[in-house]
């Protein structure tokens, strides 16, 4: 029960330019944990529940025309400000779980290039630079057997899992008319992000770095008003882009340990 408040304002430098900034506010529901509460895997009661979080967001930048329109760009710097964030962890026993921690941020900036560098040939660039970390030591709860309710989890400073500090997009797009309203259109793009972490705080059982990849993709396709065809590859050079995996240190492969998944 509360209320969001958005604000956004910009000026035009000239005809093809443009200042913006925006304020903004945002939220999530709180929601439950599926953790046995007794029995021989009994967990804590405050894992029962995991709280709302909210998140401010603020963005300045300056888009605009270059050569007359034949290109438009973009360039941005962000700050999220994000308040009792919901934290993927996982309990004592190992249950995938949620819990709020203190407080986290992501900043950055962001630049993004399109336009024509003929009448029938056209591209489009894009590249991110993001820092997210906490900016409050996380603390989740502990095994019922230990003495402190909470323990430790990830320190002030530490990088948020899943999240690469650099990402780029690239793609060009050739398109022939044939006439009769026609059209043979050829594309090729690649994506490509850095390395990233899979798991927040230092634990040797669940934490492992995720390799940076790049994806290639191609297509060319025959269009008509009514009908298309069209060719197309993913992943032409069969790249193994991983964003996110359980390693077997969290729940090991032995199948006589009886875990699902096994």
């Amino acid at each position: 029960d509360d209320t969001l408040f958005k604000l956004n304002i910009s000026y035009d430098l000239t005809d093809d330019a443009m200042i913006y900034g925006i304020a903004s506010e945002g939220y999530r529901r709180g929601g439950a944990n599926a953790v046995p509460l007794d029995g021989s895997l009994a967990e804590r009661p405050e894992w029962q529940e995991y709280q709302s979080d909210s998140a401010t967001n603020y963005e300045i930048g300056i888009k605009g025309y270059l050569d007359g329109g034949a290109h438009s760009y973009t360039v941005s710097a962000f700050l999220l400000d994000w308040q009792n964030p919901q934290l993927n962890t996982a309990s004592a026993w190992g249950f995938f779980t949620v819990a709020n921690g203190e407080s986290a941020e992501t900043k950055g900036v962001e630049f993004e290039l399109q336009g024509y560098l003929t009448d029938d040939l056209h591209y489009a660039l894009g590249y991110a630079y993001v820092q997210a970390q906490l900016t409050d030591d996380f603390y989740a709860p502990s095994a019922v057997w230990d003495e402190e309710t909470y323990k430790l989890i990830a320190e002030s400073g530490d990088e948020l899992p899943l999240t690469p500090e650099h990402t780029l997009s690239v793609s060009l797009d050739y398109t022939h008319s044939f006439g009769n309203e026609m059209y043979w259109i050829t594309q090729a793009n690649a994506y490509y992000q850095s390395d990233s972490l899979n798991w927040l705080g230092d634990n040797p059982e669940r934490q492992a770095e995720l390799e940076g990849f790049t994806i290639f993709n191609a297509s060319t396709k025959i269009s008509s008003e009514y009908w298309d065809v069209t060719l197309y590859i993913k992943n032409i050079t069969n790249e193994d882009g991983v964003t996110g995996k359980i390693t077997e240190g969290h729940m090991g492969t032995d199948p006589s340990e009886n875990f699902y998944g096994n």
